[in-house]
């Protein structure tokens, strides 16, 4: 008998069944649908236009709709009372005033968490990270919660190319027995039917640290992921079973946990295919354990590993850092970096950021991110990868021809604790088209149109500006050879962690035109849904003002 996968591990198995994306647009993806629906770290060839006042309007019907069902409810439990069936009225049955009590609770939140989302609201900031963080670190100084975050979403991409792959052994570093034996239920499932998920244009849009705990059985860190995507399930000829039709905007909710005595491994862990405890290449046996050194790996006892994933809402929280806050002027951040780095001269850095922006635009037209790996942080690396691998699946590639970059402005600062980051919008024109294998176009056109992005660069605090090449003239910061780095960004020289952000700047995060300084909200829509609750407010008001007023009438509300 074939079964569903447990609840808690729903947001998985739909990743294992559906998957992601229409067409890729440029550099690191999004997708062609020209709404608002794409992602932050890729980006749309669309206009950001489309179907914004067909989403006021629905957002307004919707919750009229809403608020009818209210008053159904309201008037049901009227009729009720009225018969003689129950012996008060409906606003002092307590049934009828809990549904109407979390129908109002929802719609409060939803509205509320909308406008919060579109106003550009952080996360976790410096003010109020969980205690248990500060726990964590105390008893173990090698953890940074920033690197923690790079890892999760390296974690999230390694999981979700292993699904899509319908690869049992390329997950199980990663998770939990209870997660692997769920997941690889599901994955035995999709094989048996002959299907597959494509995860096209598949990226996270927003990290958000949502709880944390740590105690004497163990520490516990829940993230939530903004992603978008668009979900599809291909049969092994690689037609469409299923396809949700345009890029949509998900979350999960993953959960990481160790145990008490567990400490960040130097290595970098199962993410940098080492084993947590012993150091060596990762080779596990079926059982979770290192095969060099016995270590238990995937129970929690020597690194991270996920014990839950939930589906969750798209949230829309910012990309600003997890520890810091952005200065109130570009004139203000740069001297807060030039305070710690003298050397530091935005003049300089914009050049780099736009020899950076040309030099990952070429690699990704050519679909070959080695030559443009040392400027990407693992989590972007990871990301990017994905969707290329999506592209050449779909037997597509991605041209820009003709680009120009005509300015490299900063738009934030933030001077961290652990990294620094400086955002720059490039404003540029291209002509953005994708071809077939034999150069014929599939999307798109030859005629250039001006787009901007906002390319957010990364880098540890206290790394100093050095007069000496780089990772823009293809040279290992750390001992000078030629970049040359494995799959987690390390040098193969020398094995310093290039990408990382500890020697020099790399790109973390890119937001798309449509959502480049507009937090990616619809201001109709948002106004569509202030105005929507207020008449469902106005209408839940009434109806309970009216219910107290009556209350008292011992036949009930009539």
């Amino acid at each position: 008998m074939k079964t569903a996968p447990p609840v808690r591990y729903a947001a998985l198995a739909a990743a294992t069944l559906g998957g992601a994306g229409t067409a890729l647009g440029r550099a690191g993806g999004g997708g062609h649908s020209g709404s608002s629906h794409s992602s932050s770290s890729g980006h749309s060839s669309g206009s950001s236009s489309g179907g914004g006042s067909g989403g006021s309007l629905g957002g307004i019907f919707a919750l009229i709709i809403i608020a009818l069902i209210v008053y159904m409810i309201y008037r049901r439990f009227a009729r009720v009372s009225g018969s003689g069936r129950a012996g008060s009225s409906a606003a002092s049955n307590p049934a009828a005033q809990a549904a109407l009590a979390a129908l109002g609770t929802a719609l409060g939140a939803s509205v509320a968490g909308r406008i919060a989302a579109g106003s550009g609201t952080s996360g976790a900031t410096a003010a109020n990270l969980p205690a248990a963080i500060d726990t964590i670190r105390a008893q173990d100084p090698g953890f940074e919660l920033e690197t923690f975050l790079q890892r999760a979403e390296m974690t999230f991409f390694l999981v979700k190319r292993g699904m899509q792959q319908n690869d049992a052994a390329a997950i199980r570093p990663f998770v939990n027995d209870a997660v692997f034996a769920a997941v690889s239920g599901t994955m035995g499932q999709a094989k048996a039917q002959h299907h597959h998920a494509r995860l096209e244009s598949l990226n996270v849009r927003a990290l958000h640290l949502q709880t944390a705990d740590c105690s004497d059985q163990g520490q516990r860190i829940q993230i939530h992921f903004d992603l978008v995507y668009r979900a599809k399930t291909l049969d092994e000829s690689n037609r469409v079973l299923s396809d949700e039709g345009e890029d949509g905007r998900h979350g999960e909710l993953w959960t990481f946990v160790r145990g008490a005595a567990a400490r960040t491994p130097v290595a970098g862990g199962v993410t940098a295919s080492r084993c947590p405890a012993c150091g060596a290449e990762l080779r596990l046996n079926l059982d979770g354990t290192c095969t060099h050194c016995r270590a238990s790996v995937t129970n929690g006892t020597v690194d991270w590993v996920v014990a839950d994933v939930q589906s969750a809402p798209f949230v829309g929280y910012s990309g600003e850092s997890s520890l810091a806050v952005a200065a109130p002027t570009i004139a203000a951040g740069v001297a807060n970096l030039r305070a710690a780095d003298e050397k530091f001269a935005l003049p300089a850095f914009q050049a780099r950021a736009k020899a950076a922006f040309l030099a990952l635009q070429d690699s990704w037209c050519r679909q070959d991110l080695d030559a443009g790996k040392a400027f990407l942080s693992p989590g972007a690396y990871f990301a990017w990868a994905a969707q290329l691998e999506t592209l050449a699946a779909g037997q597509r590639r991605n041209v820009m021809e003709n680009i120009e970059v005509r300015t490299v402005e900063p738009v934030q600062i933030v001077h961290g604790r652990v990294f620094d980051d400086v955002t720059v919008r490039i404003t540029a024109a291209a002509a953005d088209y994708e071809v077939d294998p034999a150069g014929k176009i599939v999307f798109g056109d030859r005629a250039v149109r001006p787009f901007t992005e906002d390319w957010t660069f990364q880098r540890s605090v206290g790394v100093a500006t050095l007069n000496k090449p780089g990772t823009l003239e293809n040279r290992c910061p750390s001992c000078g050879a030629p970049v040359s780095l494995n799959q987690i960004g390390e040098c193969r020289y020398c094995k310093a962690a290039v990408t990382s952000g500890k020697f020099d700047w790399v790109v973390s995060h890119i937001e798309q035109d449509e959502v480049a300084g507009g937090g990616g909200t619809n201001p109709g829509a948002d106004l569509a849904l202030q105005i929507g609750g207020a008449i469902v407010g106005g209408l839940l008001s009434s109806l309970l003002s009216g219910n107290s007023s009556s209350s008292n009438n011992s036949n009930g509300w009539k």
